[in-house]
């Protein structure tokens, strides 16, 4: 009996649960708006904050669930206008659950600025402490007067404990941050405390972790000298110094708990050696030089002292070369870099057949940072046909170059600029006179559109130049092109600029090239990026005139950990009828 009624329960349940209605998920719109002001910076930090956009795509299940999540948001904002310095502003919303999709409208009043009045700094018995900077809490980045935003406030701490480590007290505490908000007088008031613990000198320095890498190697990227007052400066150069080598998976550098009686603090250095060998390969395709694959091996540490030696070797439709790449770190002096490069290249293009001998020896110097010089003597032998006539050369050249680079990564920057000045002189070994000077300056800017790196607009710009001997009288291959997948895409390699009555690039003397790309990353991996390129090569020695090639396109980039896959879908926007209709280019690495 009681089991039949177990089961009529059950029964019954059943039935009620699938009577009931099934409720859908409440789908809505939000707008937050800011009354009074209008800064699109803090629009956007209120939209960036906000759980209501975040979660726009993630509709709740009930018209209360939406409201809590609206409820939820109020502090969030708060927040966002406290660290403006909008510290009495008012947040509410309105949820109307009527209509569909739902319809939530946060409102953001923002009331007055309120502004930085004082910044104080005291020792834990009160008594007034001196900051080591003469620029006092500027140096903190706080500006009295100035709107009392938080951040600055919050971050003060680090940069009170950076002060005085690079003043010789490693060992500064802030112990203590008071802020008032003065709501009557619209004001701010901050006060640290701070413990700057006692004066120090570097001590005697251990390393560990060395296996293949010599000592002497870490040992003269030490920026700091054993006896010298502490400087945190000098630290982090030696940790960014060792980092850079590409020797080290791990670099950690720092110092005692507490300084010897004599005042000295010792100092260790962590190490954790990469491996020191590489191997790699890699396919590709465009329509310069058809489907192609490259493989290197490298040794970054052949002899103990950080030298690198490459070797690469690539085959493609029009394309054959072998090349040796070596570099010898701090060669005759610190900071400066021995350079020996040898190439092999046979190269089939339409404006030659090319079969290259090249051999280069220079140093390089990083002598004013981010400025690096170099310099050096090539030798280059080559045998050109071109409309089936043959042209041999041997000539001796001297390439100078300087090159400033402030982009945040070598891969692919986000910010910074990175500039470079070559100019080199020619002079003809062989039968023929043949004596010419080349230059190139080159600009690369990145500029990040959103904190998140998200959308960055990149640009770049080109000039080349050719002194000396008349176009007819210049080597083909040492003749100005543009077109292809480093310059104007959209046109085939060599092939923005003019023809002959062949259809054969003619080149310059001279090119001028420019380019920007958005690049829009859609998720960690994926991204978008839409281009315009332009350029053109004249017979005169500098450009003459602003008659260029253009071409625009479409790419699609992957991210991975060596560098973003490219591809690039690319149209001539002057399109000639021996131009084809676009071009395809896939590789690794940004095109710029």
């Amino acid at each position: 009996m009681l089991g039949r009624r177990l089961i009529g329960a059950v029964v019954i349940a059943l039935i009620v649960m699938a009577a009931r209605p099934v409720q859908a998920d409440v789908a809505y719109s939000v707008d937050i708006k800011t009354v009074g002001v209008k800064d699109k910076a803090l629009s956007g930090a209120l939209d960036n904050a906000s759980q209501l956009v975040a979660l726009k795509d993630r509709p709740p299940p009930s018209a209360a669930s939406l409201r809590r999540r609206a409820e939820d948001d109020l502090s969030r904002l708060r927040d966002v206008m406290h660290a403006a310095g909008y510290w009495d502003a008012l947040v509410a919303f309105t949820a109307d659950t009527n209509v569909a999709p739902a319809r939530v409208t946060v409102t953001v009043t923002p009331g007055l600025l309120f502004h930085l009045k004082s910044v104080a700094f005291v020792l834990p018995s009160g008594a007034p402490a001196t900051l080591p900077s003469h620029e006092g809490p500027a140096a903190l980045g706080l500006t009295l007067g100035g709107p009392a935003l938080s951040a600055p406030v919050e971050g003060g701490d680090a940069r009170i404990v950076a002060l005085f480590g690079q003043n010789g007290q490693p060992f500064a505490q802030v112990t203590d941050r008071r802020v008032v908000v003065d709501v009557a007088s619209k004001t701010m008031s901050v006060t640290y405390t701070i413990e700057p613990g006692p004066h120090a000198t570097f001590g005697a320095t251990t390393i560990d972790g060395l296996r293949g890498v010599h000592r002497d190697f870490v040992t003269r990227r030490i920026a700091w000298t054993e006896g010298a007052p502490y400087d945190e400066r000098q630290v982090e150069a030696t940790r960014s110094d060792l980092t850079r080598s590409g020797l080290f998976s791990g670099v950690e550098v720092r110092h005692a708990e507490a300084p010897a009686p004599d005042g000295s603090v010792a100092m260790t250095i962590d190490l954790i050696e990469g491996p020191p060998h590489s191997v790699g390969a890699g396919a590709g395709y465009n329509t310069n030089i058809g489907l192609g694959a490259r493989a290197f091996w490298e040794d970054r540490n052949l002899f103990g002292e950080g030298e690198d030696l490459k070797l690469t070797a690539g085959a493609a439709q029009k394309q054959l070369g072998v090349a040796a790449n070596f570099r010898r770190p701090d060669f005759l002096m610190r900071k400066q870099d021995l350079i020996v490069n040898a190439e092999l290249l046979h190269q089939t293009t339409d404006a030659y057949i090319s079969r290259r001998e090249d051999a280069y020896a220079g140093v390089e110097e990083l002598m004013f940072p981010p400025y690096t010089f170099g310099g050096g003597v090539a030798l280059e032998r080559a045998t050109l046909t071109e409309l089936a006539r043959d042209e041999n050369y041997f000539l001796i050249g001297a390439p100078l170059y300087v090159r400033r680079d402030t982009t945040d990564d070598i891969l692919n920057p986000t910010r910074g600029t990175r500039t470079t000045f070559t100019i080199t002189p020619y002079h003809g070994l062989s039968s023929r006179s043949l004596d010419f000077v080349t230059s190139r300056l080159d600009e690369r800017s990145y500029f990040s559109l959103t904190d998140d790196n998200r959308f960055v607009l990149a640009g770049y710009g080109a000039i080349g130049s050719v002194e000396g001997p008349n176009l007819d009288d210049l080597p083909a291959d040492k003749r100005l092109y543009a077109g292809g997948s480093g310059s104007v895409r959209g046109y085939d390699y060599q092939r923005a600029g003019p023809l002959d009555q062949y259809l054969i690039p003619v080149g310059g003397r001279s090119s001028l090239e420019l380019g920007t790309e958005l690049r829009y990353r859609i998720t960690d991996t994926v991204g978008l990026v839409p281009f315009v390129d332009a350029g053109n090569v004249y017979p005169s020695n500098y450009p003459d005139n602003l008659s260029l090639f253009y071409g625009a396109g479409l790419g699609l980039r992957y991210y991975t950990l060596i560098g973003p896959l490219r591809l690039d879908l690319a149209f001539p926007l002057e399109k000639r009828p021996s131009d084809r209709p676009f071009q395809i280019y896939l590789s690794l690495g940004q095109a710029f």
